[in-house]
């Protein structure tokens, strides 16, 4: 058996793929990962793809939920300042039975939710940010095309390593089709 030495490899950082690593041979390309492992000859490769992109999705929820968390904190101040003065008027003179006990219970048990609103929104504020930070990491995908199926490798950011190990890839494609 000969050992023939890898052109390239590229060690996955990040993803779903994280911790394998992919090696390009002169005539395949192998992926080891846990208890798996992938080769693929490049005879059979159609095309190689690496991209970088951001999730739009993600930024609209980040604007989403930034909304939200203003609505949230601008309506809890004059919200809680209502309910207070409403529980002052009927705190005076509310007997056990009457109805001006029920509607103090009601004002007051709604003082204290619109007391949680204000870190209600900060914590839409903080989750609308971590959504804004992987909107912006984006994440470089390179994906293999076959006859009748693709596999993607997608890691968080702009990785130039994968991004040199495609052109790699691609070169020794080429390399093979000519």
């Amino acid at each position: 058996m000969s050992l023939e030495q890898p052109l390239a490899d590229y060690e996955v950082a990040s993803g779903a793929l994280r911790g394998s690593r992919l090696t390009l041979y002169a005539n395949r390309l192998v992926r080891h990962g846990g208890d798996a492992m992938e080769t693929v000859p490049l005879a059979q490769l159609a095309s190689v793809r690496v991209a970088f992109e951001r999730d739009a999705r993600k930024l609209n929820w980040a604007v989403v939920l930034l909304a939200l968390a203003f609505v949230l904190a601008a309506a809890s101040g004059p919200l809680q300042a209502w309910l207070a003065a409403s529980t002052a008027k009927f705190g005076e003179h509310a007997r056990r039975e009457s109805f001006d006990a029920v509607l103090l219970t009601v004002f007051t048990v709604l003082g204290e939710v619109a007391s949680i609103l204000p870190g209600l929104a900060a914590a839409l504020a903080a989750a609308a940010v971590a959504l804004l930070a992987f909107f912006w990491l984006g994440r470089t995908t390179l994906t293999l095309a076959f006859a009748a199926t693709e596999r993607a490798c997608a890691v968080r950011g702009r990785d130039r390593r994968l991004v040199e190990f495609a052109e790699l890839v691609c070169d020794r494609l080429a390399a093979r089709k000519d």
